[in-house]
């Protein structure tokens, strides 16, 4: 095809032993109903090349090979300022968008800022990975070794996936897609995950219980604050979809941000400078 590719390979976590047979199938099953990410195409989304099972328990995923590095390293502990907020929430959430209008909804779950790549220009950015482990796993998890518990990055886990029983299988939903995206703008604006000082889901899950998603610092625009706050209700029938975020006066801004910058506002995933106002 010409294009330069990356290979990432899943190993999931079972015994064979008899079963060899009934895991080759599901892991089958899986592989096929995921094939659709290959026919994705949008801007902000890494482009799938194909998928392979070279073994039982053994896929390997073909993708386009990014130049770049991920959000969590662009940041490096310290907060973007807030036009590099919006430029990146706008690209994420349009992707989200698109995902979320597929039919079936394509639900990425595993949405966090090592999973986003901030390309070489630094103003682009690409959703990868797309969960594809915790997919595989589930599709496994009754003849599997692991026992039922949330899989994904814990800071950025809807509350209704940290409260999943031993006995229930996570729901992941284009609303804790939408919680994840909360949790990676509040990382974009604060220069730290959110709960980061919690290391585990339980204590997690209380924290959220008592108070909810954590509050963004002081200093940050309304509209990003109500912005966030949209993105993580606690009750996942309250969160805003992505088609009503898009539409939301964060995105929306082009206020000069507080060094007194011009604005730069978005468009097919470019910047362009704004006039500068008097």
């Amino acid at each position: 095809t010409g294009i330069r590719c990356a290979a990432k390979t899943l190993k999931l976590p079972v015994h064979l032993g008899d079963q060899l047979d009934s895991i080759r199938k599901k892991i089958e099953g899986a592989i096929e109903s995921e094939r659709n990410l290959c026919r994705l195409r949008h801007p902000n989304i890494v482009r799938f090349l194909h998928m392979a099972q070279p073994e039982p328990a053994t896929v390997v995923v073909f993708m386009e090979l990014l130049d770049g590095r991920s959000l969590e390293r662009f940041i490096d502990n310290k907060p973007l300022d807030e036009a590099a907020v919006r430029s990146f929430s706008k690209q994420i959430c349009s992707a989200l968008l698109y995902l979320h209008s597929r039919r079936p909804p394509v639900i990425h779950r595993d949405i966090n800022c090592s999973n986003i790549i901030v390309l070489t220009d630094n103003t682009r950015i690409k959703l990868i990975d797309f969960g594809l482990s915790i997919k595989l796993e589930q599709s496994v998890s009754h003849i599997s070794a692991t026992t039922q518990k949330p899989e994904g990055t814990l800071n950025f886990m809807a509350p209704e996936l940290l409260g999943a029983g031993e006995a229930d299988r996570p729901q992941y939903s284009r609303e804790s897609d939408i919680w994840a995206f909360g949790c990676s703008v509040f990382q974009m604006a604060t220069g730290s995950r959110p709960f980061a000082d919690v290391p585990t889901i339980f204590q997690v899950a209380v924290r959220l219980e008592r108070s909810g998603a954590p509050a963004i610092r002081d200093g940050c625009s309304v509209e990003l604050k109500d912005f966030y706050s949209q993105c993580t209700a606690r009750n996942r029938i309250e969160r805003k979809p992505a088609d009503e975020l898009m539409k939301h006066q964060f995105l929306a801004s082009r206020k000069l941000d507080k060094r007194g910058l011009m604005n730069l506002s978005l468009d097919d995933g470019h910047f362009i400078k704004q006039p500068k106002l008097d």
